[in-house]
């Protein structure tokens, strides 16, 4: 059993369902974790999913197997660590040996690509999905006002990335940046 009440099969069971769904990788998978682990099973907090994208993101590796970690670890130390990320990896390796193995001669048929058509839609569907849910807890302060420093950060990162194609590395560590210059310099 985990510290936190959870059983060690419990995480392994539910970051497997994840793994199994996560079409479009660790973006496409970050609305799915939202849904399971902060509104289904309540095994995080908004605040704590917000914090564990932050560094997820911010992290070396793919999103989903920090996130998997960070939270498994949370919920059951090391080996809930290691129990979450084997659960979230796994569906991957599987599928992609399922379709090395038998679909491969099959990529180019016309059912595959309309299959495929329609994964890559829905993918497109969770990561808007995602970008809502993260953006209104992000973006609005308590009691429902704009936080209008998270606002103008937001504007000008996106601005960076698809105005000025700056590498996302710099523009996370710039966004950090100038949040703690606003905050400790300015006290905004």
């Amino acid at each position: 059993m985990a510290a936190s009440g959870v059983s060690l099969t419990e995480l392994f069971v539910e970051f497997l369902k994840i793994g199994f769904f996560m079409f479009g990788g660790g973006y496409g998978g970050i609305a799915l974790m939202y849904k399971e682990l902060v509104e289904i099973k309540k095994w995080v907090s908004e605040e704590e999913f917000l914090e564990l994208l932050g560094v997820a993101e911010s992290t070396p590796g793919p999103i989903a197997i920090n996130s998997a970690t960070w939270i498994g670890y949370s919920l059951g130390g090391l080996p809930g660590s290691i129990i979450a990320t084997i659960g979230v990896v796994m569906p991957a390796y599987l599928v992609i040996m399922a379709i090395v193995t038998s679909l491969k001669p099959y990529m180019g048929s016309d059912a595959v690509k309309i299959m495929f058509r329609g994964i890559n839609a829905a993918v497109v569907a969770l990561i808007l999905y995602a970008l809502i849910k993260v953006a209104r807890s992000v973006l609005i302060a308590s009691g429902g006002a704009l936080n209008l420093v998270a606002v103008a950060i937001f504007v000008t990162a996106f601005i960076l990335l698809y105005v000025g194609d700056q590498h996302p590395i710099v523009v996370i560590l710039v966004s950090a940046a100038v949040s703690l210059l606003l905050k400790y310099g300015l006290g905004i």
